[in-house]
């Protein structure tokens, strides 16, 4: 996933967030928002940090990651665990599900109210808050369906 020129409207809508919040907004802050808010998909922290460091070479990798952790805190950013590969990264305000094709890898965004029901089902029942933004549900996709792929 390459970079893209950063939505302008969703980089200051993040950084006025954490403004407003009390949170200062360093260098490498404003740079790992930036490539997340030019991005057409999600970014794994590895992605993140050659899209900072082309833009940024003063600013180290570890830092790229302590950024990502620290913007997961303030809960401007969103991690996923996609399959087995590593966690993504995505800009938080936009809370969606993540449907990941075990035939292909795809992932597509899907809206965060998909699990409403099951949601609510499951605290009626067992009295337990779902957080199923932070989850990847997996199966097959439409195309690999198609090609005649079973689910494993």
């Amino acid at each position: 996933m390459g970079p893209g020129r950063p939505d302008e409207a969703r980089l200051d809508d993040v950084l006025g967030s954490l403004r407003r919040g009390g949170t200062r907004i360093t260098g490498p802050r404003r740079a790992v928002i930036a490539a997340l808010a030019g991005s057409d998909g999600h970014l794994n922290a590895g992605d993140v940090s050659e899209i900072v460091q082309a833009a940024h070479p003063d600013v180290h990798q570890s830092t790229v990651y302590r950024t990502l952790d620290r913007l997961v805190e303030l809960g401007v950013v969103e991690h996923i665990h996609v399959a087995h590969g590593p966690a993504v990264y995505h800009l938080g305000h936009d809370r969606h599900l993540h449907l990941v094709c075990e035939g292909c890898g795809s992932v597509t965004d899907a809206p965060a109210d998909l699990l409403s029901a099951a949601a609510a089902a499951v605290d009626e029942r067992f009295g337990f808050r779902l957080a199923a933004g932070h989850v990847a549900l997996t199966g097959r996709c439409r195309a690999c369906r198609v090609d005649g792929a079973e689910l494993s």
